[in-house]
């Protein structure tokens, strides 16, 4: 097929010509247009790429059940640490997301030292920034808990653990740009490993150093943040070892080791594009959680189940995304824009069934994954059957969202992702905001939540049949 520039035509032209070339809508529809290859090589990325992220949620449920037992404000510290840290890292996420995009195109154009020049900027700028971080946390870690809310007792159990975590802010970021090397480089095996092991190295180390075990102090919550460190030190240092001494990345060493604004540029930009785009969905999300809290306790909580239901989504499919973007960047890098097209057909495919699987899931065990998460039977009372369908419906549509976000940002699209989620979020507030004023309860929540992944998938499969994100690199 040829490949037409898309300067030379409006979006009705491309839509046109995406119909005439590649029917969309034909190909969706048909099962035999999936390539045996194409599956093999999302799966091949994106499994180790899901059990890698599933890595996370076991730590964190680990982690909370051995504070917990310590007390409630080591509990509560913990949790606004954790959500501190959270909110700081989100801006720092295109050292993965960005880098793995850029390395992605460079392999695929068989440029491995524009490869290994991409990631050692990357981790330049994951250094500094997380020195930054570093430094500004440890000076304000008691304002910042303040500002969270937190009480005296909270803040006094809160504020050490706090500055002895992010002293690891530089160790997070090298792995975070390492993570996008490999996924660029079509390597989603190496992070998994990583994962397990850095999982593994803190939930020991917590259990050692929380409660005193294996000949180790009693450091209680102290104990987690030093395990936590001890964790992202061995990741970054397998990562850099494996960079700089292993034979299998010795082409991609090949480099100038010099810092320019060359290497740099395109990073700031991916950046600056991920990061509006991802604050205006939590800025979104954060709206929706404080609807339902002005709602009721019960509200809330009822709320905050279905959104686990979602994250839980999230997760599972992000994994295929994490495929899509790497396999898109490197389809485009080759130059293969069909190919690239057809990957993303087969990836749309992909998350309608996940999502199609995760709505026969909860709509099979609605009444138990209630029973599961609450016993309050006011809570129950307001996941109803309205509620169940909701849920239900919404899931293909992440699937949908979710794929193609991988895609858009592998083709380097993400100045588009962020202008469609300003206007979604411009879309969803208002929503929920009238949910509140109409009393509409979770239902109401739900339907503003509906409405923008709505509008991210119509927005998201305008951009694919349009085709423009072919060029956006």
């Amino acid at each position: 097929m040829k490949n037409e520039h898309p300067g030379k035509h409006s979006l009705i032209r491309n839509y046109q010509l995406s119909i005439f070339h590649y029917p969309f809508v034909t190909i969706l529809a048909n099962p035999t247009q999936t390539k045996t290859s194409h599956l093999r090589e999302i799966f091949a990325l994106g499994l180790p790429a899901i059990l890698a992220q599933a890595s996370l949620p076991l730590l964190n449920i680990g982690e909370t059940a051995m504070i917990g037992r310590l007390s409630a404000e080591a509990l509560a510290a913990r949790a606004i640490g954790a959500a501190i840290v959270g909110t700081i890292y989100w801006i720092f996420a295109f050292l993965t997301f960005g880098t793995t995009s850029l390395i992605g195109q460079h392999y695929g154009a068989k440029q491995t030292r524009a490869c290994g020049a991409t990631y050692w900027h990357a981790l330049f700028l994951a250094a500094i920034g997380g020195l930054l971080i570093a430094m500004v946390g440890v000076v304000f870690a008691e304002p910042l808990y303040r500002l969270m809310g937190a009480d005296t007792a909270v803040t006094a159990w809160g504020a050490d653990y706090f500055r002895l975590y992010i002293l690891s802010a530089p160790l997070t970021l090298i792995v975070y740009s390492s993570i996008g090397f490999y996924r660029g480089i079509q390597n989603s095996k190496v992070p998994m490993v990583i994962a397990f092991a850095m999982t593994g190295i803190q939930l020991g180390l917590d259990y050692a150093l929380v409660y005193g075990r294996f000949g180790l102090p009693q450091l209680g919550l102290v104990g987690a943040a030093i395990a936590a460190c001890c964790s992202q030190f061995a990741g970054a240092a397998v990562y850099l070892a494996l960079f700089f001494w292993s034979p299998r990345t010795a082409p991609f060493r090949e480099i100038s080791w010099r810092i320019g604004a060359t290497g740099l540029r395109p990073l700031f930009r991916i950046g600056q594009d991920l990061a509006i785009r991802t604050g205006a969905l939590r800025l979104s999300l954060i709206f929706a959680t404080g609807t339902a809290a002005r709602m009721g306790a019960a509200t809330l909580s009822a709320y905050e189940i279905v959104f686990q239901l979602f994250m839980l989504c999230s997760d599972v499919i992000d994994g295929l995304a994490i495929a899509g973007q790497a396999l898109v960047a490197k389809h485009l890098g080759s130059g293969d824009r069909a190919r690239a097209y057809r990957m993303g057909v087969t990836l749309i495919r992909c998350g309608i069934v996940a999502g199609l699987w995760f709505t026969i899931s909860f709509a099979i065990a609605w009444a138990n994954i209630v029973a599961f998460f609450t016993t309050s039977s006011q809570v129950m009372a307001l996941l109803t059957p309205g509620v169940m369908i909701l849920v239900c419906l919404i899931q293909p549509l992440n699937g949908v969202v979710f794929v193609l976000d991988g895609l858009l940002i592998g083709a380097r699209d993400t100045r588009y992702l962020m202008s469609a989620m300003l206007a979604g979020a411009a879309l969803m507030v208002p929503l929920a905001w009238l949910a509140l004023q109409m009393g509409w309860g979770v239902i109401g929540i739900l339907t503003a939540i509906a409405a923008l992944m709505s509008w991210r998938a119509a927005t998201n499969v305008g951009r694919f049949i349009g085709r423009a994100w072919q060029q956006a690199g």
